[in-house]
């Protein structure tokens, strides 16, 4: 099934990732989330290979954990080479460093450090869809067809 958006986040953040998901995926979006989306038998790096290729958009679950992951620092580095549009969604007050600060130094963040979660899920939600509706732009949209 064809998605919109990749979801990348260390699995220390699942709970915060399924949250983004449900919340994407109830605006109309379909989201690719490994392991979720992989299927059994399935080589794991390729899947997600092809599944940041085919993604519209990566949101990134950013905190202290997936900062250090080696994972997704792959992930980001070709969402990057792909020249997909990142979300990063920083849900500790944590900077990025090493390879995530060359990567997402440049990219504009959302924070989801303070009040309820519904409020940053909202907003990013209406982000992706905005990015998606119309490229170049965070606007708020009404929601792409899946």
């Amino acid at each position: 099934m064809a998605h919109h958006v990749f979801i990348s986040y260390s699995s220390h953040n699942k709970p915060v990732a399924d949250a983004v998901c449900a919340t994407l995926e109830a605006s109309g979006l379909r989201c690719w989330m490994a392991p979720r989306d992989i299927a059994p038998g399935a080589d794991w790096s390729q899947a997600i290979i092809d599944a940041i290729a085919a993604a519209q958009a990566f949101v990134l679950v950013f905190s202290s954990h997936s900062n250090q992951s080696e994972q997704v620092k792959r992930e980001v580095s070709f969402a990057v080479s792909q020249a997909r549009p990142i979300v990063p969604l920083r849900i500790e007050d944590v900077q990025p460093s090493g390879a995530m600060l060359y990567y997402l130094g440049t990219v504009h963040w959302m924070d989801a450090l303070a009040g309820p979660p519904e409020t940053y899920l909202h907003r990013l939600s209406s982000t992706v869809l905005g990015m998606l509706r119309n490229p170049g732009s965070a606007s708020p949209a009404t929601p792409v067809k899946p």
